[in-house]
């Protein structure tokens, strides 16, 4: 991988390569509650990088540690059975990329730690008082994807020039749920189509709240004759990832997402191998012993824009050379 940014955490480096208090003979339990099972060799790098990284700060499958994995497959309500079945099973933290998730872990009771990857506005969402200081039951690590919306139309316009029209596939029901407003979704997107209409670019929403949803969201496209298609990363698209990409590969559509472990033509994002490594730091504080309303949730200082000139060439793209320039890693 081509890396031309360090990646320093203001706040990281509080803990060494082993752990500091564990206690002799316990078995910790933790789970991670995803999107949906791992299909993609980024993905296993991702999980890995997690995995690896509380080996190294003394809890290791087998040993003292056990995983509950579990995923929703696009299906919303799944995180609150999951998190009553958590808290009887007396695990003692929980991992998630899901605002909602982490909600259904507050709301089932038992006061379970929860560490987050990739949410994108946990003080706008309730789940916690201050990115300072929490407060409460939830820590981690957010995503900015917000913040970063902007800059992938900018980056779609840079490498694919003749884009002229982006569909914005987001799932409004999925924010509703992690307790967003649909007034704060409207002005969010009211931003976002005013920084699209400055690079001569018309930004359209195209809804999608269940799986079911993707034939009329293709049909829209067509209607709309978008010929550019941005994915907000929510567990909806992830659950549609093996969709998207068939759609970009017949209809000759590019896509941008936030996640490089998409497989589509570009990706803007937070290095999540990365972020993983963190998050398996801040788990390893609270099993030993810190509570997670005292530890800062933090930001990703690192992103990435990731083009994938296999895709490019099967559609007949040309990406102009100032793109693969601007790019960190050039996949060919």
């Amino acid at each position: 991988m081509i890396d031309r940014r360090r990646l320093v955490y203001g706040l990281a480096c509080a803990l060494g390569t082993k752990a500091l208090a564990q206690v002799p003979g316990h078995t910790y339990r933790i789970a991670f509650f995803g999107f949906t099972a791992k299909n993609s060799a980024e993905d296993d790098r991702v999980v890995a990088a997690f995995v690896n990284r509380l080996v190294e700060l003394g809890f290791a499958q087998g040993r003292n540690l056990t995983i509950d994995w579990r995923y929703a497959e696009g299906r919303n309500e799944r995180y609150a059975e999951f998190a009553t079945e958590m808290r009887n099973k007396g695990v003692e933290l929980v991992v998630t990329g899901s605002a909602t998730a982490a909600q259904a872990v507050v709301d089932a009771g038992g006061n379970i730690p929860v560490v987050t990857f990739g949410i994108s506005d946990p003080l706008r969402t309730g789940l916690i008082a201050s990115f300072a200081h929490p407060g409460g039951q939830v820590t981690g690590m957010s995503n900015f994807t917000d913040d970063l919306v902007a800059k992938r139309i900018e980056l779609f316009k840079i490498a694919v020039p003749a884009v002229t029209r982006i569909a914005f596939a987001r799932c409004p029901e999925c924010a509703r749920l992690s307790g967003l407003s649909s007034a704060s979704l409207d002005a969010a997107f009211e931003r976002y189509r005013e920084s699209a209409r400055m690079l001569g670019v018309t930004l359209f929403l195209l809804p999608i709240n269940a799986a079911d949803d993707f034939p009329a969201a293709v049909a829209s496209i067509e209607r709309e004759q978008a010929d550019a298609v941005l994915l907000s990363p929510n567990q909806i698209n992830a659950k549609l990832r093996d969709d998207w990409i068939a759609f970009e590969a017949a209809h000759r559509i590019p896509l941008m997402v936030d996640y490089r472990g998409f497989g589509c033509l570009l990706s803007y994002g937070p290095d999540y191998a990365a972020m993983f490594r963190r998050v398996a730091e801040i788990s390893a504080q609270i099993l030993n012993g810190a509570k997670p309303g005292d530890l800062p949730l933090e930001q990703p200082t690192k992103v990435e824009f990731i083009i994938n000139l296999k895709v490019a060439k099967a559609m007949g793209l040309t990406i102009p050379r100032s793109a693969l320039l601007r790019a960190d890693e050039v996949i060919s």
